[in-house]
């Protein structure tokens, strides 16, 4: 069945609507699906129906529930209880039952995530999928006076959800789509700033400026006339960057009213919302007894300072008072329970004589004295379940709240919420309340360093903000430098009687000795989080049970954070920063040197053994680890590597770098070294450039100081593919040089021919073209085909290409042809898809358009095979090359809005610089050369910073071109004059320019 409150109120059954009756039913019904999975009280909802309830009004509700009962019962053949009758009121429990709002809210979510992880194309179809769920207004059938305030906050999910899919639509370059559908959205909220920006950028991006200024000229005097208000600041920029062109005995006594809440810090920023919500759930109604709100976190993130300011704020509900306590859980000596019951009664009016010694009775009086009162009972530091128990309250009216290190489990129906670290913006505000806005605003880059070194907890944050508020002197880019240095930066958070170590101290103290031991070997580890099998490594315990019982009593004081499940199914933990620092120093001052070196050495030898694992499965087509022996993995975490190794190795990948940083700085070069390479397939099949360009780069620093040389080699020439393809011409010649320096005195014959080869390709990439020929056609010569591995593919390859850039497409495409015939019998589906776009590229030049769109389609097949994501983007490009030939204009501007985000979110300058150039060309073939100007400049630049002069001669020749013909014969004759310049730099014909 099929619950629906986006619109009408609605239920169906297999497709066919089911009637829900008058509109007392319609909103009652919508108020349980609303509140699904939790308790909505009877008075709310007689609240909510009657402004002045009849006394009939609790069996008209129920009457009102059974007939929602008996519609829902007959829909369903009496299969299951959907509406559960509670003391305090009803639950309706959805089980297998769908709703449109939980639909929606998940398909926003994955929307949201999509987009963060730069999928715009996925993340507008997940919008779009979410709003196709609205069919109306929300509980358009039900009254105004009953639903006006849910509707309004609905439908402010839905617009979000709207701006959130124009967004993603802005994201993909489809400016017309964005404009069309803006429209009733805007005519809806018409003072919406962000959807005005949505639209100025969209008119802007698309090339129509003027548009977006008149817009913005429009909006301004409808915020003007209608609201006396100008656009805020960010359309305000908005505007200036289109200007400029950047796209409460015996004898009676008085009732005592306990005030007893402690002072707390005044500055308290970024937790209005969740003091709210804590706020509101305390002084609900329909309170039932011995309810109990739970605060959990670690040390130093402000649970207490929260407790407080939510039983302020919830004040009013508490006319009895506030009863406070300080447990000290975390200490060396918790307060006994007894001592603080007898504190409270003699706090509630009880003279001292008159209270119990017996804990039994001592507890009955407290509660009798809470019956019928409603009191406020805050529990600080809470240290167990058994500490707590007595001193909570048995009858409705007065509550507790609860703050702790641990999760308290044990205390069954309570209501916890988990305190989270400071958001970034707020960790900033809280120390710039501190020190002054205007400290911080002077450094704001430095500010934000700050609060991130101290892990956005607020008593490390506030520790941070009183040594720079005593030390006027001291800058926060100094005051950074300080905390930058782990070993010395819980030296730095402290100030009086706050220390952030101490607080730590006291979570460490109350651990048994194996807890200690494994906390502080995690601290040994640079991994960002990790999996439940490494502390299994670190402590040399074969029970996975054991470990995980470990882990779990970590978790619950809050020494180690619960990651969930990942998504190869492996539970994964972390160390906040500050707690990372302190179990590293305990590390340091408690475990000699070999036991430590031990332990790391362990988990670096699995991370390898795994990667291994992961790289001999993952079919990625690429040849970084050929050659490389085999290890054996711990079999407690091999099932994932072998049944997805690519989902592993994304999991994983960030750790695998930290485990590669670890093992360089710690004198393990050769580790590294394979390391780099077992990750470096799966990071180029994924274009994650930067990752493997880091990696390779640390590891060949490591590798030059150490060896092997012959490892140092293999990286050298892995770090060259990574330049050529990022098309980092200025540093591809000294990389080629060195390696071919080193493969000549190892005496390696097919490394050396793989040297020439890249050799030769960085002297191309310079415009170096006869020294890139000599090169490549002595590799040729000296190359042996038969050599596994053999570099004559990729010779040939680039020979032809040396042939293209001179103008000589016949004499390049027999050299593509052999290499591709090679590239078919070793079954690299990878290299095969690059050669075909080459060979593609070759075809066009030749004018044989039939041919290379064949070839594409191959390439096709093959990069959406290996899920190819770059060169699938290549493809695209390629193909609307072919397309402007054929004069078929709209499909390859479809196809460059497919490639150009892709290339962009990969940070593929080559890719980027070749689409917008092929943009420039469209726009010329379609007959407007001003709006060729911008995509060829921009490709222009693109080559002009990779230092690419052969590239740079051919954009400006084409830039000539685009001026000449939009009537700007200086700076075209200036263009051709700079393009002719740089082809006699480099000794070249003007037939290298390849222009039709």
């Amino acid at each position: 069945m099929e619950f629906g409150v986006l619109g009408p109120v609605a239920v169906w059954d297999d497709g066919r609507p089911i009637a829900i009756g008058s509109g007392r039913q319609r909103f009652v019904l919508a108020a349980l699906l609303l509140n699904a999975g939790r308790l909505t009280s009877t008075d709310r909802l007689v609240d909510a129906l009657w402004d002045d309830p009849p006394s009939t009004a609790r069996p008209q509700l129920h009457n009102v529930i059974s007939n929602i009962r008996r519609r829902l019962r007959a829909a369903t053949g009496g299969d299951g209880e959907l509406i559960v009758t509670r003391p305090a009121g009803y639950e309706l429990h959805l089980g297998t039952h769908g709703l449109d709002l939980v639909r929606f809210r998940d398909l926003v979510a994955q929307g949201r995530q999509a987009g963060s992880g730069g999928d715009h194309g996925r993340a507008a179809e997940l919008f779009a999928g979410a709003l196709a769920l609205w069919r109306g207004p929300a509980l358009a059938d039900v009254a105004d006076d009953l639903a006006a305030t849910t509707r309004a906050l609905l439908g402010e999910e839905r617009v979000s959800a709207a701006e959130a899919r124009l967004e993603a639509q802005v994201a993909l370059g489809r400016y017309d789509d964005v404009l069309h559908e803006l429209e009733p959205v805007l005519a809806d909220h018409p003072y919406r700033e962000r959807l005005h920006e949505i639209r100025m950028a969209a008119l802007a991006a698309s090339g129509r400026r003027a548009d977006a200024l008149a817009a913005y000229r429009k909006l301004y005097r409808l915020f003007s006339d209608d609201l006396g208000v100008e656009p805020g600041p960010a359309l305000r920029d908005l505007e200036q960057r289109i200007l400029r062109g950047e796209p409460p005995a015996p004898a009676p006594r008085p009732v005592t009213v306990p005030r007893q809440l402690p002072a707390s810090s005044p500055i308290l920023t970024g937790r209005d919302e969740l003091i709210d919500e804590i706020a509101a759930d305390l002084a609900r109604a329909d309170q039932a007894a011995g309810q109990v709100r739970v605060l959990v976190g670690p040390g130093g993130v402000g649970k207490t300072s929260l407790a407080l300011a939510a039983a302020r704020r919830a004040d009013h509900a508490f006319p009895d008072g506030q009863l406070y306590a300080d447990l000290r859980g975390a200490q060396n000596a918790p307060a006994d329970p007894h001592a603080v019951v007898g504190r409270f009664l003699r706090t509630l009016g009880v003279r001292g004589a008159e209270v119990p010694d017996d804990r039994d009775e001592r507890i009955a009086l407290y509660r009798s004295h809470l019956a019928g009162r409603r009191v406020l009972v805050v529990l600080d530091d809470a240290a167990g379940e058994e500490q707590v128990r007595p001193l909570l309250p048995a009858t409705p009216g007065s509550q507790a709240l609860v703050t702790s290190r641990r999760r308290l489990d044990a205390l069954l129906g309570a209501t916890r919420w988990s305190v989270p670290v400071l958001a970034p913006g707020d960790a900033v505000a809280l120390l710039a309340a501190v020190i002054g806005e205007q400290r911080v605003g002077g450094a704001p880059e430095a500010a934000e360093a700050v609060v991130e070194l101290c892990g956005r907890l607020p008593l490390a944050v506030c520790v941070a903000a009183a040594r720079l508020a005593v030390h006027p002197e001291w800058t926060l880019e100094e005051f950074r430098g300080r905390l930058a240095d782990q070993v010395g930066r819980l030296d730095e958070l402290s100030v009086g009687d706050l220390d952030v170590r101490a607080s730590i101290e006291l979570s460490y103290q109350a651990l048994d000795e194996p807890l200690r031991v494994l906390l502080r070997r995690l601290g040994l580890l640079l991994t960002p989080d990790w999996p439940t099998w490494v502390a299994q490594e670190l402590v040399g315990e074969p029970s996975t049970a054991r470990v995980e019982r470990m882990l779990e009593r970590l978790v619950e004081t809050h020494l180690l954070e619960p990651l969930g499940r990942d998504a190869v199914g492996q539970y994964r933990y972390r160390l906040h920063d500050l707690i990372h620092a302190f179990a590293a120093e305990r590390a340091e001052a408690e475990d000699p040197a070999d036991e430590r070196a031990e332990a790391v050495g362990k988990v670096l030898s699995s991370w390898l053994a795994l990667a291994t694992e992961a790289d001999q499965r993952a079919d990625h087509h690429t040849i970084y680890s050929s050659g490389l022996e085999a290890v054996a993995a711990p079999q407690v975490a091999v099932r994932a590597t072998r049944d997805q190794p690519r989902a592993w190795l994304e999991v994983e990948r960030a750790n695998l770098t930290g485990a590669m940083e670890q093992a360089s700085a710690q004198g393990h070069a050769e580790m590294a070294g394979l390391l780099a390479l077992r990750m470096s397939g799966f990071l180029a099949l994924r274009a994650y450039d930067d990752e493997r360009e880091h990696a390779l780069e640390v590891a060949a620093n490591a590798l030059r100081t150490t060896g092997p040389d012959d490892l140092l080699l293999k990286i050298l020439q892995a770090l060259f593919a990574v330049y050529a393809q990022r098309a980092r011409c200025a540093e591809m010649p000294a990389l080629a040089a060195e390696a071919l320096t080193l493969a000549t005195t190892l005496g390696d014959h097919d490394r050396t021919m793989r040297a020439l080869l890249h050799a030769g390709v960085a002297a191309r990439r310079l415009g170096r073209l006869r020294e890139a020929a000599e090169m490549l056609d002595e590799a040729i010569r000296e190359c042996d085909p038969a050599a596994p591995g053999s570099a004559l593919p990729s010779l040939l390859i680039n020979r032809a290409e040396v042939h293209r850039d001179l103008g000589e497409p016949a004499r390049a495409l027999p050299l593509v042809e052999e290499a591709l015939a090679i590239r078919r019998t070793q079954g690299n589906r990878r290299l095969q898809a690059m050669n075909l776009i080459i060979y593609a590229y070759a075809l066009i030049d030749a004018d044989r358009l039939d041919d290379a769109e064949a070839a594409l389609a191959e390439a096709r097949r093959l990069t959406e095979a290996i899920d190819d994501e770059l060169h699938a983007a290549y493809v695209e490009q390629t193909m609307a090359d072919v397309d402007v030939r054929r004069g078929r204009f709209a499909a390859a501007r479809r196809r460059l809005d497919r490639a150009l985000p892709v290339f962009t979110a990969l940070g593929n300058a080559d890719g980027s610089a070749e689409a917008h150039r092929t943009l420039g060309e469209l726009a010329m073939a379609n007959g407007d050369p001003a709006a060729a100007l911008g995509p060829l400049r921009v490709a222009l630049e693109t080559w002009h910073q990779l230092r690419a002069p052969l590239e740079e001669a051919r954009l400006l020749a084409r830039l000539a071109r685009a001026q000449e013909a939009a009537g700007d014969a200086d700076a075209a004759r200036a263009s051709e004059t700079e393009s002719e310049a740089m082809l006699a730099d480099l000794g070249l014909p003007r037939v290298c320019l390849r222009l039709r």
